[in-house]
């Protein structure tokens, strides 16, 4: 999802800086830099959340989350995943080192990002809220990061990505509370002090709803800037939105474990319709 987020933010700004040229002139032109670019992303999330994986191993295996490798696989050794994820956040930072050499600002980010994503499994996750919210920050890097990346100047684009970018973080964090409801009694266990550990499920939720609410208003403003008549991004907007409102009444009709693992998987599946209607959106903007 970061790769996806980290494409469609830098589709948004060649098309719209490169008027008159189609993307099948403008993505050979720039075929390394969409490689290496997606690569970073790819590498750097991918290892936080491996990282965030063996950090919560005992806490996993109490809760029975087979969706997690670990506690899937015992052939896996934790300490391999561990130093695997420490590299690929190494690699991440050199190929922003080789691919934007002339552009400092752009290592910095991928650096600053990089500490903040381990910055959760060392110290923020036990801090509740700002714990969620180191996560939502981390997940915006790519849309942020391809701004700058591609020197971007026009003031409809750069708000649209950085719209993205919020949109995503709401998500992203309204996510992260609803994950916290489901996995309550392994992290209550391993002494977590996660938001629904200190606050309860209810207000959790209510949290959470918050979040997702400002979500679906934020959700139609590109629409106004930069993807008018795009009616394929609008569909899957609006799927998105009905996704997180049945989030939403599943949570406050009951704030369980079991509505928990439920709402997870649903916002999961708006969170991808939601990255899929902006790269389609992206996408498109040299058709329309």
């Amino acid at each position: 999802m970061g790769a996806l987020a980290s494409l469609t933010a830098g589709l948004i700004v060649l098309v719209i800086q490169n008027p008159g040229e189609s993307l099948f002139t403008l993505v050979p032109q720039n075929l390394d830099l969409a490689i290496l670019g997606l690569g970073i992303p790819f590498l750097i999330i991918g290892a936080s959340m491996a990282i965030n994986d063996y950090h919560d191993y005992e806490a996993d295996r109490i809760n029975k989350r087979m969706d997690r490798p670990l506690v899937r696989n015992p052939s896996l050794n934790p300490q391999h995943v561990l130093f695997g994820s420490l590299l690929m956040i190494v690699v991440g930072i050199l190929f922003s080192v080789i691919l934007f050499s002339d552009n400092y600002l752009v290592t910095v980010g991928v650096t600053f990002f990089s500490f903040l994503s381990l910055s959760y499994n060392l110290w923020t996750k036990e801090k509740g809220l700002i714990g969620n919210a180191t996560v939502a920050l981390s997940n915006t890097a790519p849309y942020l990061l391809t701004l700058i990346a591609l020197d971007a100047r026009d003031p409809d684009t750069i708000l649209v990505v950085v719209v993205m970018a919020i949109i995503t973080f709401c998500g992203v964090i309204g996510r992260e509370l609803v994950k916290g409801i489901m996995d309550i009694e392994g992290d209550r266990i391993t002494n977590s002090r996660t938001f629904a550990v200190q606050f309860g499920p209810k207000r959790a939720v209510q949290l959470a709803s918050v979040f997702f609410i400002i979500l679906i208003f934020l959700i139609p403003i590109p629409m106004f800037i930069k993807f008018q008549d795009n009616l394929i991004y609008l569909g899957l907007m609006v799927i998105t939105v009905l996704l997180m409102l049945y989030t939403v009444a599943i949570l406050y009709n009951d704030p369980s474990v079991a509505s928990g693992k439920k709402a997870r998987s649903y916002s999961r599946t708006a969170l991808w319709i939601g990255s899929t209607g902006f790269f389609i959106g992206a996408f498109t903007l040299s058709f329309l």
